[in-house]
C-alpha cells in the first residue's frame, strides 16, 4: 500500500500548484483527509454496536459482545467469527494467546487467540479490545472466549510469561493446562544478553522428549551460567519443557 507522507504532499503541492507549504501543514492536511475518509475515533466508537450487529446478521453463528462502564463509555469488546467457532472443533486442543498495543487516539490493547488446524496451519479463533492489560480485562476476555467456543478435554493455553494472562486462564479455565511459549522465553534470554551457547542449550533442553536428556542439558546450563539456570527454573519446567509437560 502506498503511504502518503508529508514530504510527498509538499512535493505534489509544488509540482501541481506551485505552492510551497511547510511540513506541519502537510501533516495536518493528511490528518484532515484521513478524518474525511475514515471518520473520527469518537464517531467510529459510536458505530461499534451497529457494526457488530451487522457482522452478526451477515455471519450466522458469530459471537460478539461489548461492555461499557458506568458512564456509558466503551470498555471492552469481543468477537469471534462463526466459521472460527465451528472450525475450532476440528483444531488441536491448543490455544495461543497474545496482545499488542493499538496506536489510535485512545490507545488500548488488541487481544487475539489462535489455534492450529489438522494441517498445522494457523487458525484464528477470536479477538478482543480492552483499555489495558490487567486482571479484569483478561478475566473478561477469557470469559467471553469460553462463552464463544467452550472448552475441551486436555485443553492447553500457550502464552508469554505475562501474569495477567495466567490469572485470567486460572480463573476462567481452571481445568486447562497453561504453558509458556519457548519463543518468548528465548527472547527474554536474548534481552538479558545471555550467550548464544547457553541459548542453544536451552533450545535443546526445551525440545527433547526424554527427561534424562533434559536434565543433562540443564546441568550444562548450570555449569556455564548459573544465573540463567536459576532464571529458567523460576518457571516450572512442566510449563515450557516438552519432556516435563503433563
Amino acid at each position: 500500500m502506498f503511504e502518503v507522507t508529508p514530504a510527498f504532499v509538499m512535493t505534489e503541492m509544488q509540482k501541481l500548484h506551485g505552492l510551497d507549504i511547510g511540513y506541519h501543514k502537510a501533516w495536518r492536511a493528511i490528518q484532515r483527509a484521513s478524518t474525511l475518509i475514515r471518520g473520527t475515533p469518537e464517531e467510529n466508537y459510536e458505530l461499534l454496536s451497529s457494526y457488530l450487529y451487522m457482522m452478526k446478521s451477515k455471519n450466522p453463528g458469530r459471537y460478539t459482545n461489548i461492555k461499557i462502564n458506568d458512564n456509558n463509555r466503551f470498555l471492552y469488546m469481543f468477537y469471534a467469527y462463526g466459521s472460527s467457532i465451528t472450525g475450532w472443533n476440528h483444531c488441536r486442543p491448543v490455544i495461543t494467546v497474545d496482545a499488542t498495543f493499538l496506536k489510535s487516539k485512545y490507545r488500548g490493547i488488541l487481544m487475539i487467540s489462535i489455534s492450529n488446524d489438522a494441517n498445522n496451519q494457523i487458525f484464528t479463533l477470536a479477538f478482543g479490545i480492552t483499555e489495558s492489560e490487567n486482571n479484569n480485562s483478561y478475566e473478561w476476555y477469557f470469559s467471553e472466549l469460553r462463552n464463544a467456543i467452550g472448552s475441551r478435554d486436555n485443553l492447553t493455553f500457550l502464552s508469554d510469561m505475562h501474569q495477567f494472562i495466567a490469572h485470567g486462564i486460572a480463573k476462567v479455565y481452571p481445568e486447562s493446562h497453561h504453558e509458556v511459549c519457548i519463543y518468548h522465553l528465548e527472547q527474554n534470554l536474548k534481552r538479558r544478553k545471555v550467550k548464544s551457547e547457553v541459548i542453544k542449550l536451552f533450545q535443546s533442553a526445551a525440545r527433547v522428549y526424554r527427561r534424562k536428556e533434559f536434565d543433562l542439558y540443564m546441568s550444562d546450563i548450570e555449569k556455564v551460567d548459573k544465573k540463567t539456570f536459576d532464571y529458567l527454573m523460576e518457571e516450572p519446567p512442566e510449563k515450557w519443557a516438552r519432556s516435563c509437560s503433563p
